[in-house]
């Protein structure tokens, strides 16, 4: 059976809507790009009996647009819903998690090229 995950991305004002009657946990980053780091945390967000819904914010100058991450992220069993964010800064968690992780890819492609 299929599932369209993109079903769990929902407005804000929708949100509150579901959100009325059960407890949540709500995690925002950016998520671009979406690592295994963030599959961790997102994990540990999970608690039983609790929603864990998802905002997709916008780093300065993201790899994927806001939806496409939306998507991936919504894609995850985890996750109950993703909100798009308004602002345009991740988390600092998530912002550093990406910024590790392009400076990762520069220093391997930069070793390739000398090697």
């Amino acid at each position: 059976m299929f599932l369209d995950t993109r079903t769990k991305i929902i407005p804000r004002h929708e949100l509150q809507a579901r959100l009325e009657s059960h407890a949540a946990h709500w995690v925002s980053g950016s998520f671009d790009p979406l690592l295994a780091e963030h599959l961790r945390r997102l994990d540990q967000a999970q608690e039983p009996g609790r929603l864990l819904v998802v905002e997709v914010t916008n780093p300065p100058q993201p790899l994927l647009g806001q939806r496409a991450r939306a998507e991936l992220v919504a894609a995850l069993s985890m996750v109950d819903y993703v909100v798009l964010g308004e602002g345009r800064e991740g988390s600092p968690v998530d912002t550093d998690i990406t910024e590790r992780f392009i400076g990762h890819v520069l220093d391997r492609h930069h070793q390739e090229a000398r090697g």
